[in-house]
């Protein structure tokens, strides 16, 4: 990819957050891009410097775990080498849906650091699946610590969230499986019988990805990593308290984790068919609704703060996520046009004959 795409892929993000939080609005009836401006008008800004700084240190968590994952593969880059990559790919996946970033971040990685593409999209997933199990650890202790038994309500706010994590579980046991990799990599290859190159290619980057998946999975850095997982969601989590407070509204740190790991588990799953960014206000709108519904006397105006709450916090994503992602995918603009030119080749010297002899 030359370095003046990396430029457009930022301009282009930029555009596209504010068009799907505009239709997002819409869609919830909040009034479009304008509700903005009137939920900044009212937020108390004293408390969204301690939510932006939560923010932060979740990602800068986020490079260290991802750098855990790659040690397997013998990667020799440093966290702060691997930030600019994952939060520009992290930025994508929030911007374009079918989780673009996901698919970003290891090319960037094999640009870089000649990093296997395969070895880098194993780690990716396998990051994937440590979110989701810390996002449902998080949701069954909160859920006991809150409403001390499954009702019916909290059944229908959690069943999208285990589905979604019994199909990684299931994922993760199949491509272990010899069988099922041998067998998945014939159907790819007939599907693409037509390409005789991809006919050839598709099978083999299957069989890849499974064996550094295993790779991955049977290292103790991936305990480490999930370790590590854990306090990097409580962080992420806990910023909605803040956020509440910001709009004079008491969410306790059990709440506020809850909502936010529902939120974000099933807007990441969802991710697949919409951007991850417009998935996640979604579905935190509708957890915060129904949680404050159930919290709040009967004929409390839920909707708005809710609202409120949501919108703030998808806008500390697209600032904090611009602020971090759009340099990134920037900065490896330059750092690709650098490294091309110090791999052109240098024009070749003709060695100059020796001088005559005149005697």
């Amino acid at each position: 990819m030359r370095s003046r795409w990396y430029y457009v892929i930022a301009g282009i993000s930029l555009v596209l957050i504010i068009l799907w939080l505009h239709i997002a609005l819409i869609a919830q009836n909040l009034g479009g891009i304008g509700a903005i401006i009137v939920t900044l008008s009212v937020a108390n800004p004293f408390w969204l410097l301690p939510a932006f700084g939560l923010f932060g240190i979740a990602y800068i968590f986020r490079a260290i775990r991802w750098w855990l994952l790659l040690r397997p593969f013998k990667e020799k880059s440093n966290p702060a080498k691997l930030f600019p990559m994952l939060v520009g790919g992290i930025f994508l996946t929030y911007v374009i849906p079918l989780r673009a970033g996901d698919i970003a971040t290891p090319y960037w990685l094999r640009e870089k650091t000649g990093t296997r593409f395969t070895a880098g999209l194993s780690s990716i997933v396998l990051a994937r699946f440590l979110d989701f199990a810390s996002l449902a650890l998080i949701i069954i202790i909160s859920v006991v610590l809150i409403f001390g038994t499954i009702t019916g309500d909290v059944i229908r706010l959690i069943l999208v969230p285990i589905l979604l994590g019994v199909i990684f579980i299931v994922f993760f046991i199949l491509i272990r499986n010899d069988r099922f990799v041998n067998f998945m990599s014939r159907i790819l290859g007939r599907l693409f019988k037509p390409s005789e190159t991809l006919k050839k290619e598709v099978p083999d980057f299957v069989e890849n990805l499974a064996i550094d998946l295993r790779t991955d999975v049977g290292s103790w850095n991936t305990g480490w990593a999930f370790l590590l997982s854990l306090p990097l969601w409580v962080l992420e989590t806990m910023k909605l308290t803040y956020l509440g407070l910001a709009f004079g509204v008491d969410i306790t740190f059990v709440q506020s984790v809850f909502v936010a790991a529902i939120s974000y588990f099933g807007g990441h799953g969802l991710g697949i068919l919409l951007p991850a960014g417009i998935a996640i206000f979604v579905f935190q709108f509708l957890t915060l609704q129904t949680l404050l519904g159930l919290l709040f006397p009967p004929g409390s105006p839920v909707g708005g703060v809710a609202a409120s709450i949501a919108l703030m916090d998808g806008l500390i994503y697209i600032i904090g996520l611009t602020i971090l992602g759009v340099p990134s995918i920037a900065f490896m603009g330059r750092e690709y046009k650098k490294l091309q030119q110090i791999e052109e080749p240098s024009p070749e010297i003709k060695e100059k004959p020796p001088p005559k002899n005149d005697r």
